[in-house]
């Protein structure tokens, strides 16, 4: 069946998307139903952040508009619990290549140019700055959720008109198996409660961490779990101690980060998020004073009573959306991919699930290229190419939970060990700039090399051992403290060795020798 006629692009001028005209945007819900070709070379499943990053990068790929795209989403507008807002330098870069940086930025996104930790409400914070790690992009961006993906997908409608098409309200109810079993395409369900079958050589789940895809494609999600939950809040014009950094305030049970996330009507809104735990304390409005009650003492002032007054004044209870850790399933199959959350997602503490998205994208991607040429008939992406994403994206993502599940139990400080591991970071970090930059280029992504992951875990380590043999205070009897402090620190990373382990073979693993779940 030939390809409908393909229109050319529209004017490259960035997309405009203002917190102001948020409910302008037409929805597909308020347009007659779009009618689908039988086939498709690529059905994405998702238009958030890494669906609407892989339909882009293969746009991109296939230079002669031989091919067709297809990306669904099961919501009319965005999904409306909030999600990421934080990316990271990296990801930043590959948002630039592949056009969507200037349209977020006029959109109101944030420059960002690290993290600032505080061990708690009246000590000195440590800056992580990206701007020291060599080689990469030295600012991060941070852009309010909604806006992010209402202006990729709008960049999408007007730039890949006639090569991606975007339909929104229909959901995935089922994937089509071809004769030898690989999957061939998926049954859509339209607005209307009607049911369509469209093949695909290739379909690519980007459907977040409760991908309907992975489980429609029987692949094991072994492992999740809900480990806790998170409540947020915008806060406008709030007053950051460091203004152009996200934050970290530690000393709470849980984590509190603050960033900037939107510039609108001459200020910035700010979102701070509560790190809560599996069993909530309260619900509802009792919420609210459980987070005031809690959480403010450990944010600096003015800034705790700029979110207490936030807090006052919002109508309803607090957003609050489910903490999820989800070991890397098996990311390919014969006619499919996963990215994103759907490919494994861990704690937020570390700010790298919008980042890994993409960087699936960039590589699936760069698969695309390399079998741009291939004559019809063929499928774009053949299993070596899917092997090749695979082993990729098999190296990249087991080090970001490692180090998002290490940091989230040290910054967490739950015992004496984390809290001793927690104290041997901010010892650590103090030893100068070359230190921040390592540990900053290990969180962000930058930095892949699995010997560096090995010594700066190593050096931690021994930082927490170290540091163990100083007394915490006078009554406690000096060499009891030490040696409780020691042994629990040391205890704290052996148990973590596995982890380790598991992260340098992951980097080291032949490309042929892939991973099953």
């Amino acid at each position: 069946m030939s390809p409908a006629p393909l229109r050319k692009p529209a004017s490259t001028e960035p997309v405009r998307v203002t917190i102001a005209s948020l409910s302008d945007i037409e929805t597909r819900s308020e347009r007659p139903g779009p009618t689908l070709a039988e086939h498709y070379d690529v059905v994405i499943v998702g238009a958030s952040l890494a669906g609407c990053a892989v339909a882009e990068a293969l746009a991109q790929a296939d230079g002669e508009r031989r091919r067709r795209i297809l990306i669904v989403d099961r919501h009319p507008d965005v999904h409306p619990r909030f999600s990421g807002e934080f990316i990271h330098p990296g990801g930043a870069q590959i948002l630039d290549d592949l056009g969507f940086y200037e349209s977020l930025s006029a959109a109101g996104g944030v420059d960002v140019d690290g993290f600032a930790v505080f061990e708690n409400a009246d000590a000195r914070h440590v800056d992580l700055p990206y701007a020291g790690i060599k080689g990469h992009r030295p600012r991060g961006l941070s852009i309010h959720h909604k806006v992010l993906i209402r202006t990729m997908r709008q960049r999408l409608r007007e730039h890949r008109a006639g090569h991606v098409e975007l339909v929104e309200g229909w959901s995935v109810n089922d994937l089509v198996r071809g004769p030898r079993g690989e999957i061939a395409g998926v049954v859509l369900e339209t607005a209307g409660h009607k049911a369509v079958t469209v093949r695909a050589d290739l379909v690519v789940g980007a459907d977040g961490k409760s991908s309907s895809v992975r489980k429609l494609a029987g692949i094991s999600d072994e492992g999740r779990e809900t480990i806790g939950f998170t409540a947020g809040i915008e806060v406008h014009n709030a007053t950051l101690p460091r203004g152009s950094y996200a934050h970290v305030f530690l000393g709470g049970w849980g984590p509190i980060l603050a960033y900037p996330i939107l510039r609108h009507d001459g200020g910035v809104s700010t979102r701070i998020t509560f790190d809560l735990p599996l069993l909530l304390p309260a619900k509802g409005e009792r919420m609210k004073a459980y987070v005031m009650r809690t959480y403010l003492p450990f944010i600096p002032a003015p800034l705790c009573t700029e979110v207490a007054a936030a807090i006052r004044a919002l109508e309803g209870p607090l957003e609050i959306a489910p903490t999820v850790n989800l070991p890397a399933p098996t990311a390919a199959m014969p006619g499919l991919v996963l990215v994103g959350d759907a490919a494994g997602c861990s704690h937020p503490i570390t700010a790298s699930g919008m980042t890994m998205g993409l960087r699936d994208a960039a590589t699936l991607g760069k698969q695309a290229v390399r079998r741009h040429r291939v004559p019809e008939g063929e499928p774009w992406l053949d299993g070596a190419a899917l092997r090749g994403y695979r082993a990729e994206h098999d190296r990249y993502v087991p080090t970001r939970q490692a180090l998002a599940d290490a940091i989230y139990e040290a910054f967490r400080g739950g015992g004496m060990g984390a809290r001793s591991i927690r104290r041997a970071l901010f010892e650590y970090w103090g030893t100068g700039v070359s230190a921040r930059t390592r540990s900053m280029a290990l969180l962000s992504g930058a930095e892949r090399r699995p010997h560096v992951f090995l010594t700066e875990y190593l050096k931690t380590a021994g930082h927490a051992l170290s540091t163990s043999f100083s007394p915490q205070h006078a009554r406690h009897f000096p060499i009891g403290d030490r040696v409780r402090r020691a042994t629990c620190a040391a205890q704290l990373a052996r148990g973590k060795l596995g982890l380790v382990a598991a992260v340098m073979w992951a980097q080291i693993r032949p490309a042929w020798m892939v991973r099953d779940r």
